[in-house]
């Protein structure tokens, strides 16, 4: 973790609640780029786990139980994730699908509408 990274990591951990409760005032823009920008952030901590778990010299360095719990973590963390993931894109997914059905429906109402005349 380069020490911007490291700077950057800090700032948001004190910032966390103050940015929570920011986001209920953001705009749809603001929220958009905040949350491009949390993502970058998460995918380069993964980004630099894995190059711990690629690198042979830190593995073999690395104490079984302090990779026991950065495993944990990582389970514990990307389970959460991947559960939200899941839920959020079954959600929208089913709004899509009710939107898509209101739309047939109005079509076909709309044809049988001028079928009659």
């Amino acid at each position: 973790m380069s020490s911007a990274f490291y700077r950057y990591i800090e700032y948001l951990l004190r910032e966390q609640k103050n940015l929570e409760e920011k986001v209920n005032t953001m705009s749809k823009a603001e929220l958009v780029s905040l949350g491009r920008s949390l993502v970058a952030t998460y995918e380069e901590s993964l980004r630099g786990f894995d190059g711990w778990f690629t690198n042979f010299y830190i593995m073999d360095k690395m104490e079984e139980e302090t990779l026991k719990d950065i495993v944990r973590n990582l389970i514990s963390i990307g389970f959460q994730l991947l559960k939200y993931d899941r839920d959020i894109t079954k959600a929208w997914y089913e709004m899509e699908m009710s939107e898509k059905k209101r739309m047939a429906e109005e079509e076909a109402k709309k044809k049988t509408a001028s079928s009659i005349v």
